[in-house]
């Protein structure tokens, strides 16, 4: 969509259509991009089985071998779609900052894989994951345990992903 007009115009027309059409069409897509197959996998999952997927996302990056390398696009994709499972109104806050702290951990696979998507790993770790981490801090009842995750977290912040969440502890 190209403009906000189109997009809006786009799903007008959809909303009217049946929905059994707009089911087929989204699993069709499904089949074709791993993207959009990730995102349905996570619509239809109960939220433990979306946190099973996240973690599974996360070993899939923090362990790649000559095999089984991710490229940076992957590597993006798969981190986006991931942070989208995470719903810190149905998680528990101290499982959710455990979670995002696995989240973390992706940055130097990331930033090793690729020079061309430095900005947008940027805006992902710096903004994203910074306001999904948040949210977990303002609903965890324990500010020392905010405090241990957040200093774990920066204890290695060798690509400067992370510098931002040093703020977090100032507002719990």
């Amino acid at each position: 969509m190209e403009t906000i007009a189109k997009y809006n115009q786009a799903r007008k027309a959809l909303l009217q259509m049946d929905q059994n059409i707009l089911v087929d069409a989204l699993l069709k897509l499904a089949l074709e991009s791993p993207s959009v197959a990730m995102m349905v996998e996570g619509m239809v999952s109960s939220q433990e089985k979306r946190i099973a997927l996240f973690r599974k996302n996360i070993h899939a990056i923090t362990h790649q071998g000559r095999r089984s390398s991710l490229s940076g696009e992957q590597i993006l994709d798969i981190l986006t779609r991931s942070l989208e499972f995470l719903d810190p109104d149905q998680i528990d806050p101290i499982l959710g900052l455990e979670l995002m702290e696995l989240f973390y951990s992706t940055d130097e696979w990331a930033l090793n894989s690729t020079n061309e998507l430095d900005f947008e790993f940027d805006l992902l770790y710096t903004d994203d994951g910074y306001s999904k981490f948040t949210e977990f801090a303002e609903r965890c009842d324990d500010p020392l345990f905010v405090q241990q995750v957040v200093n774990r977290i920066l204890a290695s912040d060798d690509y400067c992903m992370r510098g931002k969440l040093s703020e977090v502890v100032f507002k719990v």
